[in-house]
Formats: C-alpha cells, sequence, structure tokens
C-alpha cells in the first residue's frame, strides 16, 4: 500500500526462515543436521539458538544490504543486554533482544537450554567470505 512501509513488519518473519537458512548452508553437513530455534530478531540484529551434533551455542547476526550474516558465535556471554552493547548493538536494541530470548528460551528445555551455554568463549566470524563461520563453528569443542 502507498505510504505504509511493511518491510519492518515482514522483517522479522522473513528472518524466522532466512537465518535458519543461512546458518544451514554455512554448518550443517548430512551427518550433522543443524537445528536453529529461537531466533529472535530486533531492528538489524538477531540471535539464533542452535544444536548440531551434541553440541550447542547461540549465534548474533547481523542484517547488511547483503542479508543476514553471522557477526559472531557464543553461549551465555550475548544474553545479556550489556554483553550486546559492548559488542555494538544499540542500547534499545540490546535490551529488546535480550528480553525476547529470554521469553523464547522460557519456552525450550534444560537440555537445550545447557547445550546453548557450553559454547565456550566467544568467536568473532570472518565477514570477507560467504563460508567464513566452517573454521570458528568448532571452537566450542570441549
Amino acid at each position: 500500500m502507498k505510504g505504509m512501509d511493511m518491510s519492518h513488519m515482514d522483517m522479522g518473519d522473513d528472518a524466522q526462515q532466512t537465518i535458519p537458512a543461512r546458518l544451514k548452508a554455512m554448518f550443517e553437513t548430512p551427518e550433522k543436521p543443524l537445528t536453529v530455534n529461537p531466533v529472535v530478531v530486533q531492528g538489524d540484529w538477531a540471535i539464533a539458538g542452535w544444536l548440531q551434533d551434541g553440541r550447542g551455542g547461540r549465534a548474533l547476526l547481523k542484517n547488511s544490504p547483503h542479508g543476514w550474516s553471522v557477526y559472531l558465535c557464543s553461549g551465555d556471554g550475548i544474553t545479556e543486554a550489556n554483553a550486546l552493547e559492548k559488542i555494538g548493538v544499540s542500547a534499545a536494541d540490546a535490551s529488546a533482544l535480550s528480553s525476547a530470548l529470554k521469553a523464547a528460551e522460557a519456552k525450550l528445555d534444560t537440555k537445550t537450554l545447557q547445550l546453548f551455554s557450553s559454547f565456550e568463549g566467544t568467536v568473532l566470524m570472518e565477514q570477507s567470505t560467504g563460508d567464513a563461520g566452517h573454521g570458528g563453528h568448532e571452537g566450542h569443542a570441549q
């Protein structure tokens, strides 16, 4: 409709499909399927929880004119607003993301949350190539 910008309204719905697809394209193999859930979006930022081969973590993604890209992978380190602000997320978006993530994860089972938390440290992802994440994703191995 003329005069009504619906692009922002659709972004969350699109992100629910495009973010899991992006992560699967980067990390999934036939032997190691990737589960992505939940996905929470605020502005140009999103956090997605993931599970693969008995491991898990969270990915912080940023939207650009080129689409969603993985900014970093972490565990509990990106669940709090103050940590997101230190990374460069605006205070308003950081607060909204943190709140939305807590609400979405409250619906998940304890084992899934423990796997999300098991990712050790934070791995910054190289932004220059489309498949840059393949090397950094293994940082959570114990």
